[in-house]
């Protein structure tokens, strides 16, 4: 039925979600569709394949990379206690405090900005223990 008392002042601007645009359909096996999604998504977003971020909710540190063949990348996540790997999305998951030891073991990877806020704030909370050992 049509509002007749309907006028542009009440429409809601239809706003695209997607940052790229224009958008094209595709034909693809449904089997693939999450994963072409999930991946279309990221590439929207502008987010590297390889990269390292804070979850806040869970209070935990999130490594995400690309599959890899050679099981190199996995052997590297398994080498830091305290992982767990998240199969709905595809990656390493660790508590907090390791996460100067997951820069160290993954160098190339992208740190997003709250991460490097953690990494400050635990060098600070160093540099402030070692002062105060120094005073005593």
């Amino acid at each position: 039925m049509v509002n007749k008392r309907g006028n542009a002042a009440n429409l809601i601007p239809y706003l695209p979600k997607w940052q790229h645009l224009p958008t094209k359909s595709i034909r693809i096996p449904e089997i693939f569709v999450q994963k072409v999604l999930q991946y279309a998504r990221q590439l929207d977003a502008g987010k590297p394949d390889k990269r390292i971020e804070i979850r806040q909710d869970y209070d935990a540190v999130v490594v995400i990379g690309p599959y890899d063949p050679r099981g190199t990348f996995q052997i590297k996540a398994r080498s830091i206690e305290g992982w767990r790997f998240h199969r709905e999305s595809e990656s390493w998951w660790y508590p907090l405090e390791k996460i100067e030891e997951i820069v160290a073991v993954f160098p190339e990877w992208v740190l997003d900005e709250n991460a490097k806020a953690v990494i400050a704030l635990i060098q600070a909370k160093r540099a402030l223990q070692w002062q105060l050992e120094d005073l005593n």
